[in-house]
């Protein structure tokens, strides 16, 4: 039996989640998840997605929301980490339109700061989560370390996600080891080959996990969030398989 806190991101089983939510809800339960991250409620309020939750036995750990929602709604993110009764709040993602250059991003990411420090104040805390895009360089810095570097680091922290990471052709050990004290959450996701470079169940591809999970454990990481994008396979099963292998972990 392993020690980690694993969840499952959610987007991992949406093609299920979108045909029935109690009902894959109960089988991410029977598979091992005792602990999700929310990605969407697929057509159903914040207070009826959180019952299903409970229905199932389930509990989140953390919730993606959108920028405009931290940045212009804060009040709101709030409101939906009481209900789902978790601490981090996770951008998804932020829109290429405000983002063209590096000033975009240092702007970005002073926004972030003002809304992350309003957020911490209800007692949440916001966090980021990368995929390839932000490794592009301006200069001789990342569009990542410019969105860091513009925030405090108590008013956004990192999840980082060691797929989008690799993809860009960094080493997810060494980020996770440049923002320890500051990557709370950290998404598991695999990598089938370098050639292809497609999704993968986790432990089955080439990302060296006991490098990683060491590197996170001394980082301070909390939660180790399985996520795969696309599944080769049924998404259940896909979840099941790095289900088995985070608990081992």
């Amino acid at each position: 039996m392993g020690t980690l806190k694993f969840a499952l991101q959610l987007y991992t089983v949406r093609d299920h989640l979108e045909k029935d939510v109690s009902g894959t809800l109960a089988k991410v339960k029977k598979m091992g998840y005792d602990w999700v991250e929310g990605a969407g409620t697929y057509g159903l309020t914040h207070d009826a997605f959180r019952k299903c939750l409970n229905a199932a036995g389930l509990k989140a750990c953390s919730v993606h929301v959108g920028y405009e929602d931290v940045t212009q709604h804060a009040s709101n993110v709030v409101e939906w980490a009481r209900v789902y009764d978790v601490k981090y709040v996770v951008i998804s993602s932020i829109d290429s339109r405000l983002t063209p250059n590096r000033e975009g991003w240092t702007a970005c990411g002073k926004a972030l700061d003002v809304a992350g420090a309003a957020l911490r104040k209800s007692g949440v805390q916001l966090c980021y989560h990368n995929h390839a895009h932000e490794f592009q360089r301006f200069g001789d810095e990342y569009a990542y370390d410019l969105l860091f570097g513009a925030a405090k680091r108590e008013n956004l922290t990192a999840q980082i996600d060691t797929f989008w990471v690799r993809y860009a052709g960094l080493d997810p050990v060494t980020l996770i080891k440049q923002y320890s004290g500051r990557c709370p959450l950290l998404h598991v996701k695999d990598m089938a080959d370098a050639d292809s470079r497609a999704f993968a169940e986790a432990g089955s591809g080439i990302l060296p996990w006991p490098d990683i999970f060491a590197a996170a454990a001394k980082a301070g990481t909390e939660w180790y969030i399985v996520e795969q994008d696309v599944c080769a396979r049924d998404s259940l099963e896909s979840a099941e398989t790095s289900a088995k292998f985070m608990a081992r972990q």
